[in-house]
């Protein structure tokens, strides 16, 4: 499983880019607001990555921040939001306006996205007002023990486990360090690890 790509920005076009990365082109479907965010072509970028299998071959969306890429999970978690239309969505609104949108319950704000009509709208409503509380946007203050997970979060799906399990191990590793002003990343992981069995 891919869950990031580090290299040269090779070029931009129509939300895809593709980015070279030890000799060899990825190409990824970015969000519009992802596609601002990158940098100018042959500069170097980290994308964080989503592998979609296909009956026809594979298929590579990317991210800029883990915020972006929870809130295409959470999508993509909700029947019949497939990894395309959840890019789109996405694409016309900010993670933090839609974040805001479901916990508000605003169906018009989402029913107006390009390509959700008001049954798909209600559902993602219904699906998604509990589990989006979790998730802070960035830029939001963080209390002092605030731990940054991503670190560990790619390390542990570089190690060949799952979304789910790599997302409900860290949850409860962090649990441990409750309190604690600084925890290093390299400590979630071995906490981690120890929550997996390994």
């Amino acid at each position: 499983m891919i869950v990031h790509i580090s290299g040269t920005l090779i070029s931009k076009k129509n939300k895809k880019i593709v980015v070279d990365a030890a000799g060899i082109g990825y190409q990824i479907t970015v969000s519009a607001s992802a596609f601002a965010d990158l940098g100018h072509e042959n500069s170097q970028v980290k994308i964080l990555t989503y592998q979609n299998f296909r009956e026809d071959g594979v298929e590579l969306f990317g991210f800029v921040s883990e915020f972006e890429r929870e809130l295409f999970m959470l999508l993509i978690g909700v029947s019949g939001i497939g990894p395309k239309t959840a890019i789109e969505i996405l694409s016309h609104t900010s993670a933090h306006a839609f974040k805001t949108a479901i916990e508000n319950q605003d169906l018009r704000t989402i029913s107006s996205i390009k390509g959700i009509g008001k049954k798909t709208a209600e559902k993602l409503i219904f699906e998604l007002k509990e589990k989006i509380k979790e998730f802070v946007p960035p830029g939001t203050p963080q209390p002092a023990n605030y731990v940054d997970t991503e670190v560990a979060f790619d390390t542990l799906r570089g190690l060949g486990f799952s979304y789910n399990q790599a997302k409900e191990a860290i949850s409860r590793a962090s649990a441990r360090f409750a309190g604690q002003q600084k925890v290093e990343s390299t400590d979630l992981i071995r906490a981690a690890l120890k929550e997996l069995g390994k």
